[in-house]
């Protein structure tokens, strides 16, 4: 079961200012050139799928002209568990993202580990 990762149960309400947040967010990296061209997954258009496919054509490419090719992927899907919220939080404030964004998502991230904490303690 380690495999799994756990499904995060919240109200209708915040998952609709999740959204509202995640664009501006995102809207805020993409106009101040923050976000890297190659980015893939979690942006509009451009998903892990995409990502694969435009890396199989650059392999497809190397391989026919003889070129070496060398691949490495790695799993970040535990990466937001193990994060320290408080690097994340001075990274996004270094991106220009301030006053009462920042502290919204200090709070929120504060809920969602202490949610975490006290999910073992209530389980049966």
């Amino acid at each position: 079961m380690n495999n799994y990762r756990r499904i995060c149960l919240t109200c209708v309400m915040s998952k609709i200012i999740e959204r509202i947040l995640v664009s501006r967010i995102f809207d805020n990296l993409t106009r101040n050139h923050i976000l890297h061209p190659a980015q893939h997954g979690l942006t509009k258009r451009r998903s892990t799928c995409t990502n694969l496919l435009e890396g199989l054509n650059d392999w497809t490419l190397c391989v026919q002209s003889r070129q070496q090719v060398a691949i490495v992927y790695i799993d970040f899907s535990k990466a937001f568990d193990v994060i320290s919220h408080g690097k994340l939080l001075a990274r996004l404030h270094s991106y220009g993202i301030r006053g009462s964004l920042l502290l919204w998502l200090k709070n929120y991230l504060l809920i969602v580990l202490t949610k975490r904490r006290l999910a073992p303690v209530f389980q049966t």
